[in-house]
Order: C-alpha cells, then sequence, then structure tokens
C-alpha cells in the first residue's frame, strides 16, 4: 500500500493505491492520520488505485473523518472501483463519509 499526499484547489488530496485489508492499513494507516488530522483541513481520499478494502480500511477513514468533524471539516472519497464501492455500501459508510465519482465532485462538495 502506497500514500501521497498533496494539495488540490486549497484542499488536501491524499491518494492511495494498493489493498486496504490488514497489511495495507497496517503500512499506511500512521502516515495516513499523521498527515491529515493535525493539518485539520477538508481533505478528499482518491480510492481510484484502491483494489480491495476491509472494514479495517473502513474504520482507518471513518477514525480521521471522526476526528477532522471535530475540527469542523470534512473528509470525502472519490474514484472507487466497484468492488470497493459495494464494500463501501454496504458497510453504510457512505452515509458517513461521501463517495464522490470524481475529483471534481469531491472539491464540488467540500467546498460547498
Amino acid at each position: 500500500m502506497n500514500i501521497d499526499f498533496s494539495d488540490v484547489d486549497g484542499l488536501k488530496k491524499v491518494a492511495l493505491d494498493g489493498r486496504l485489508d490488514t497489511a495495507g492499513v497496517g503500512a499506511v494507516e500512521l502516515r495516513f492520520s499523521a498527515g491529515v488530522i493535525p493539518a485539520g483541513e477538508n481533505t478528499m481520499v482518491d480510492m481510484s488505485r484502491v483494489e480491495f478494502m476491509t472494514s479495517l480500511g473502513v474504520r482507518m477513514l471513518l477514525s480521521t473523518a471522526r476526528s477532522l468533524s471535530v475540527k469542523g471539516k470534512k473528509l470525502v472519497m472519490f474514484g472507487a472501483n466497484p468492488a470497493v464501492t459495494d464494500t463501501i455500501e454496504t458497510m453504510g459508510f457512505a452515509d458517513i463519509v461521501p463517495l464522490c465519482t470524481d475529483e471534481a465532485d469531491a472539491i464540488a462538495l467540500l467546498k460547498a
């Protein structure tokens, strides 16, 4: 699992690449939360290169979303493949952390 941070249109963007399973979450969870929570910025997560996600991946994203919410900020995801989208929808996770189709939709939602 790889992680990359950037700024896009005044927002933090996190691109994840790989599998958000036990090993993948273990490899990036600390860097993910440390790269997002202290800054306290609206954040979008590019899920387009995430091949697979388990409940541990959902927990990692949910924990970060809650920490940002305390600061009055939002976390949104975008670009998930059909398998990851199915996991997100089955768990009802999109009700808490919105899943957008693409980066432009994520930016629009965060700037609304």
